[in-house]
């Protein structure tokens, strides 16, 4: 099967180009040209034979290219938060609009692709007041600006005359180290810690993307989580990761507290069970992960952990919430 990977060396691209190469399939991986993807690239090639067209989905022309003679198209690409929110712009952009032109190239095709793209369980919404799991029939209630384009192009799909699959993906953080500084880091304070979390690991959404290619998901809308192994709270979530870190978890107060329904976040626990049958992708718990983690922070834990009360307050004083939640 000739498939295009599109975001092909972002944290899930990576993990699906890697399940890809255990299958029999002639891979084409999209993305934009930048010093970091071509190392990846380099790094990621020692391994299996792929090619590469450097380009953006914003650019018809270049998407045309890409799709030429392709049977499938895995359509990773995409700006996330806390990007999409600072720069609602490039969001609007890269999301509908790349996406827009991947679907008339791929309407253009004879016969036409499947389109499979990655949505996210966050569409649906705060939902704590709601009784889980979230089921991918749910009525959609967006509400920012990354969730927003995630349903428009939900909705662009389903009114094109493709043979797609739409997977809306649980929390699925890289298997890397987060620099102290990371912007991604900010997602930590807006998240409740009485909040429903489902996690998936990363390299388990690869394996369920890559199995799209050749099991029959066409019009279906399939939610992407970990399982019941990985479904917990907030403060279970944090605590863990953090101490993963050697930090330990922080002050209550540096953590939103909701006062009505809208205050919570948009995660939540997820019915996978349609998911699981068809793809085969949960390999992995919650616990496994953060012993990857652990591995990962190596000897720079110890680190950590000796200076751990000052890291702990100055993440606490970046918390947008941690002074008002004092005061209150």
């Amino acid at each position: 099967m000739k498939v295009l990977l599109t975001g092909a060396f972002g944290n899930i691209g990576e993990s699906t180009l890697l399940a890809l190469f255990e299958k029999d399939h002639e891979i084409t991986c999209l993305d934009i040209k930048t010093s970091k993807n071509e190392k990846k690239a380099e790094k990621l090639s020692k391994l299996e034979k792929f090619s590469v067209i450097w380009g953006d989905i914003t650019n018809p022309d270049e998407v045309n290219n890409a799709v030429i003679g392709i049977e499938c198209i895995l359509h990773v690409a995409g700006i996330i938060p806390p990007t999409s929110e600072s720069n609602p712009d490039l969001t609007q952009k890269v999301n509908v609009e790349g996406t827009k032109n991947l679907i008339n190239a791929a309407e253009n095709i004879d016969p036409k692709p499947k389109f499979v793209f990655t949505s996210s369980i966050s569409v649906h919404g705060p939902r704590m007041t709601s009784p889980p799991p979230r089921k991918a029939d749910e009525i959609l209630n967006p509400t920012d600006c990354y969730t927003h384009t995630k349903v428009a192009c939900e909705e662009s799909l389903k009114e094109s005359d493709l043979p797609w699959t739409i997977l809306r993906l649980a929390a699925s953080p890289p298997l890397k180290v987060m620099s102290l500084g990371s912007k991604e880091l900010d997602v930590l304070y807006a998240t409740p810690l009485d909040q429903r979390v489902e996690f998936v690991h990363t390299r388990d959404v690869g394996v369920a993307l890559a199995n799209t290619v050749t099991v029959d998901t066409r019009h279906k809308i399939l939610l992407i989580g970990g399982g019941k192994q990985c479904q917990m709270l907030g403060r279970e979530f944090f605590q863990k990761t953090l101490e993963a870190y050697g930090i330990g978890i922080l002050s209550d107060l540096a953590f939103k507290i909701p006062k009505e329904n809208k205050d919570w976040y948009y995660t939540d626990w997820m019915d996978t069970t349609a998911a699981q049958n068809l793809l085969q992708f949960q390999k992995t718990s919650f616990d496994e992960y953060i012993t990857q983690l652990k591995k990962q922070v190596g000897r720079k834990r110890y680190f950590f952990k000796l200076l751990s009360p000052i890291i702990r307050w100055y993440l606490k004083r970046k918390s947008p919430y941690y002074k008002q939640n004092k005061q209150n």
